[in-house]
């Protein structure tokens, strides 16, 4: 079996989708002027809008991450079921060669 690291079953964020999440955070971080008491009703629809987006944006994200975990989850489960068919044979093979069990 391959013991090498396949660049198709990279499950992590890719640099631009950290970078965008980084990016995400850090305006959220700062745009926090727009929710005084002497915000004009434009500046706090524009930041509703922007929130939007930043939401928007986030679920995308999340979204891809949790198809790369599914993916991720099912390589795992045909893994294990694929052990477990070999050590179901390893256990036959081990059976017969002591006696213990005719074919």
């Amino acid at each position: 079996m391959d013991d090498e690291l396949h660049p198709e079953l990279n499950i992590g964020l890719s640099e631009e989708e950290r970078d965008d999440l980084e990016t995400l955070i850090k305006s959220l971080r700062e745009d926090k002027h727009a929710t005084g008491p002497d915000v004009s009703l434009d500046e706090f629809r524009r930041y509703v809008e922007t929130m939007v987006e930043n939401v928007v944006c986030l679920s995308d994200m999340m979204l891809k991450y949790d198809d790369r975990i599914k993916m991720l989850y099912e390589i795992l489960r045909l893994s294990h079921k694929k052990s477990e068919a070999i050590n179901n044979r390893i256990t036959a093979i081990t059976e017969y060669l002591t006696g213990k069990k005719s074919v």
